[in-house]
């Protein structure tokens, strides 16, 4: 009896120690969401407040970072301090805090913040780089930039080359490379080398270093992989997530790499972006592919997952009779079992959703 009173009192303080953190994980993903709305003034009100009631590390550094992308520098440096008053070792604000006075002109704090990180993990890629970007500045005897707009473009360790690089529009890749193909490869990973020093805020910054391998590297292995991975930022680091930018980079990798290993996943990634936007047309054009090419899965099961779902598809676009044709054929696989696709589809024909 001792035994369990003590195990359920251990369970109660996981469950206790981790309610802030899903808490905050919840106030982030709204943050995100008013981001992505513009509406700033809102999302930082939500971080002011969760800072007072639910403080985390992450909500220290989104706030922080979303104040600097308005270019909101002292009060920026104001939040981050006191993130470092409650996590004094958290090298995230302070890379933050050093990227933050380089922005405003103070050379000397950011310089000596990138030094502090790196005396505590000599690897730290995002101080190495940073550091050595104020550096450059100080040799250069140039002034620091002290503003900085939203849509700026980070300083890049790639080569020269990389700035005459004009990204297509948003949703459109244009992969007509004019570099060789082992002038692709080294920017390839060079871009790769560069997002390894990022932090993982830096959202906006791993989705241009993507697009520009996508675009400039068309012809290496890193290009296919930078099509997944930027389908995944679209799809995780967005809330609510960005259907249409995933459908465009998929539809964009299996159009530019009909062989791509990736082929099996980025199809069932595709076909649950459209069916969550509602691109029925596009959904129906996978769903006759797959069927076409897999038509009896052996699995009863995945096949009645699919064939409802093609029906579904079917019907939002007009294709009544096709569409009742396939709820019937959800039917007949069932085979008298009754299961809930099987009664999904005998109510869709019924004429109940």
């Amino acid at each position: 009896m001792h035994k369990f009173r003590f195990l359920a009192l251990i369970l109660v303080a996981v469950l206790i120690m981790n309610a802030p953190l899903a808490a905050s994980e919840e106030i982030l993903k709204k943050g995100r969401a008013l981001q992505s709305a513009k509406k700033f003034d809102e999302a930082l009100q939500l971080y002011k407040t969760a800072l007072k009631e639910t403080p985390s590390e992450d909500l220290y550094v989104e706030s922080a970072s979303l104040l600097g992308k308005l270019q909101k520098y002292d009060n920026a440096e104001t939040v981050l301090n006191k993130g470092l008053e409650t996590y004094p070792d958290s090298l995230s604000i302070k890379n933050l805090m050093g990227l933050i006075k380089f922005r405003k002109g103070d050379k000397e704090g950011a310089k000596k913040v990138f030094e502090e990180v790196l005396a505590k993990d000599v690897k730290n890629a995002f101080a190495t780089k940073w550091l050595e970007s104020v550096n450059k500045g100080e040799d250069g005897g140039s002034e620091a930039v002290s503003v900085a707009s939203e849509t700026e473009t980070l300083p890049s360790s790639t080569d020269d080359s990389a700035q005459a690089y004009n990204p297509s529009a948003d949703g459109a890749y244009n992969a007509s490379s004019p570099l060789s193909l082992e002038e692709q490869k080294e920017l390839a990973v060079k871009l790769y080398t560069e997002m390894t020093g990022l932090e993982k805020w830096e959202l906006d910054t791993f989705k241009e270093l993507h697009k520009q391998v996508i675009e400039r590297c068309p012809q290496t292995d890193q290009a296919q992989e930078s099509c997944w991975r930027l389908s995944n930022l679209y799809l995780l680091g967005e809330d609510p997530p960005d259907y249409n930018n995933v459908i465009a980079v998929l539809e964009h990798l299996l159009k530019q790499y009909p062989d791509t290993p990736l082929m099996p996943d980025a199809k069932n990634r595709l076909m649950v972006a459209c069916q969550k936007s509602g691109q029925n047309d596009k959904l129906v054009a996978l769903y006759e592919e797959l069927f076409t090419r897999d038509p009896e899965p052996a699995d009863d099961k995945v096949y009645m997952v699919r064939a409802l779902e093609f029906a579904d598809a079917l019907q939002a676009i007009g294709r009544t009779a096709d569409a009742q044709l396939w709820y019937q054929k959800v039917i007949e696989k069932d085979d008298g079992r009754d299961q809930i696709e099987a009664r999904a589809a005998k109510a869709r024909l019924a004429g109940g959703q």
